[in-house]
């Protein structure tokens, strides 16, 4: 039953159209990575090509690449499917240390739907699997009132480093169950307690296990600035109604927690901890629900020792997940198999090289930003990008010139000197995106679909 019901969850979240600009520098950076040329300085920018990259996620990289060498669209539904399907499952067994069948799969069914905006082909993906695993380890020592599982939290972040940064909040986790449980015993004593710090300290040694050593911190602090330049969309607070199932979650966790005060010091300060970074940050939203899941399958766990049936429980988590669902129920059931799904027409130009390389188009570009990592991996090192969606990759002023050129003609033509052609996302305008900014008759438009506009200047090398 675990397979399967881990299995089909992660295949209806993964074999469906999904709209994800980023996987395509990860797939760019992934062949540079094959190739044996980990990438150190932003190559893809003719601007800033000597730009230091303290940190990026390689390994993730690296096997997204293989993964689509081997199936293209298809092998990155697989891959991603494989890792929703680990996570769902370390999620049970860690909840099943401690609640019924029954209520682990209420819970479940619940943290499904707030996954779901979040489930698409990126690193956070592992992100997901590591923290089910955190999660499972301290269950594990919990019930077994002993450190010791928590020492294959260290080989785990030592992995998870060289996938995402957030291996940095897995850390945390080990270490504020750590610190609660040595400040107030529940689970384990005080010399217990303080092996578990030094596992958490193991932890911390173990994020610099990877070819960029300091440089995940680094990059994490660089990350921090980033809402001080750009509104970026996951670095907002989450918000209704897209999130309304997060919500919904939250309510239910902090009713059966409030229903048994005597909570354990380590959940309540996980909880709190956690539950205040999603809300705060909605890319942190299924970490919530990851880490808090073994507590609210616990108490709904209680609740049924009290006489509520197992069965209303898991019928009424399904009614609950799917008034919140984020789509329309029949959503769930539309199948999108190949790289049609993740390259959906209506954001991405298919045979987009063959277009540009029939019109005799390279050297430096300006691109939309959502487009710059697919030029980047369509046509480097052919063509160098001008923008893309990895913020740390440029300075901040980058984006802030651009941002300023785009309210005045003149500062514009003043950016775009040296560069004759352009990309241009015809479904996402914005100050980043160049649309309404190269009009006739300084430029001509050389291809138009419902995705893509391609323009040169006139009167350059490339207007023919």
């Amino acid at each position: 039953m675990l397979l399967v019901f881990a299995a089909a969850a992660a295949a209806v979240l993964s074999f469906r159209p999904i709209y994800e600009p980023d996987l395509w520098w990860h797939l760019a950076q992934g062949r540079e990575a094959a190739a044996g040329r980990l990438v150190h300085t932003n190559v893809f920018n003719f601007m800033y090509a000597a730009y230091p990259q303290p940190y990026t996620p390689w390994l993730f990289d690296l096997g997204a690449y293989l993964a689509w060498r081997a199936g293209e669209g298809t092998g990155i539904q697989i891959a991603q499917a494989a890792a929703l399907a680990s996570t769902f499952a370390l999620t049970f067994l860690a909840c099943r240390e401690r609640a019924a069948t029954s209520a682990t799969l209420a819970v479940l069914v619940l943290g499904f739907f707030v996954v779901e905006p979040r489930a698409v082909p990126r690193p956070h993906l592992l992100s997901f699997v590591g923290m089910a695993g955190c999660a499972f380890l301290i269950e594990t020592a919990r019930r077994r009132a002993t450190a010791a599982p928590l020492v294959w939290a260290i080989p785990l972040v030592a992995l998870w480093s060289n996938l995402h940064a957030e291996c940095v909040l897995g850390v945390m986790l080990i270490g504020l169950f750590a610190a609660a449980e040595f400040a107030r015993p529940s689970a384990l004593s005080r010399s217990e307690a303080l092996r578990a710090l030094a596992m958490a300290a193991g932890c911390g040694v173990a994020t610099l296990a990877s070819p960029y050593g300091w440089g995940l911190e680094r990059y994490l602090i660089e990350n921090w600035r980033v809402p001080q330049v750009l509104n970026i969309a996951e670095l907002r607070p989450a918000y209704l109604p897209t999130y309304r199932a997060f919500f919904i979650y939250l309510i239910v966790g902090a009713a059966l927690l409030l229903a048994r005060p005597r909570a354990a010091l380590s959940e309540v300060v996980t909880a709190l901890a956690y539950a205040a970074l999603g809300a705060r940050f909605l890319r942190f939203t299924p970490l919530v629900f990851l880490v808090t899941a073994p507590l609210v399958s616990g108490r709904l766990t209680a609740l049924m020792s009290r006489g509520l049936d197992g069965r209303a429980i898991v019928v009424t988590a399904v009614a609950a997940g799917l008034l919140t669902a984020r789509q329309p129920i029949a959503a769930f059931t539309r199948i999108a198999v190949g790289t049609q799904a993740v390259a959906p027409q209506a954001f991405f130009t298919q045979d987009f090289r063959t277009v540009v390389e029939r019109a005799g188009l390279h050297g430096p570009v300006f691109n939309s930003m959502n487009l710059g990592g697919f030029v980047a991996w369509e046509l480097y090192p052919r063509t160098q990008v001008f923008q893309d969606g990895r913020l740390q990759a440029v300075p901040a002023a980058h984006f802030v010139a651009i941002l300023k050129a785009a309210r005045s003609p003149e500062e514009w033509e003043s950016l775009l000197r040296g560069i004759d052609w352009a990309v241009i996302s015809l479904p996402r305008p914005n100050e980043l995106s160049g649309a309404g900014h190269f009009r006739e008759p300084a430029w001509r438009a050389v291809f138009d679909d419902d995705a893509i506009r391609i323009v040169v200047r006139r009167g350059s090398g490339l207007d023919r």
